[in-house]
């Protein structure tokens, strides 16, 4: 799997420049409103490197925060399988397959094939949980 690098400011400038987006921001505003006018472009790549460089000059803005965690690479983990926890696995896709109906819309936790808890928002949900390891929590559509 190929991981995205990040570009250097000034050779990043080069490319923005190449794209027709301004090379200077002044503030946390200007970087948001580029950010928002590559997605209308349909981009990613331009978005997710403002991100970057925003962050390290204004590390505690809030929305360019919420832009930089939202627009960083996907981060995957994986875990060993085991014989349990492929049974486990299967054992909730089968409830969530016979509840679907029954729940629809609703959030909901399963724990080895059983219902811990449901809610209307995932908010609602954890409240009830006291522990959320190796809970499965979706949404049922």
């Amino acid at each position: 799997m190929k991981t995205e690098e990040i570009t250097p400011w000034e050779q990043f400038q080069v490319e923005l420049s190449a794209r027709g987006f301004p090379t200077t921001y002044n503030s946390p505003e200007d970087f948001i409103a580029a950010i928002k006018s590559d997605f209308e472009r349909g981009g990613l790549h331009i978005a997710r490197q403002l991100a970057f460089r925003a962050v390290e000059l204004y590390p505690e803005h809030e929305k360019i925060k919420y832009y930089a965690h939202v627009l960083a690479p996907p981060k995957v983990t994986v875990s060993p399988s085991s014989p349990e926890r492929r049974k486990m696995v299967a054992a909730n896709q089968d409830w969530l397959k016979k509840n679907r109906i029954k729940y629809l819309n609703r959030w909901v936790a399963v724990y080895n094939g059983e219902l811990l808890a449901d809610a209307a928002s995932i908010d609602e949900l954890v409240v009830q949980l006291d522990d959320i390891k190796g809970v499965l929590i979706t949404v049922l559509y």
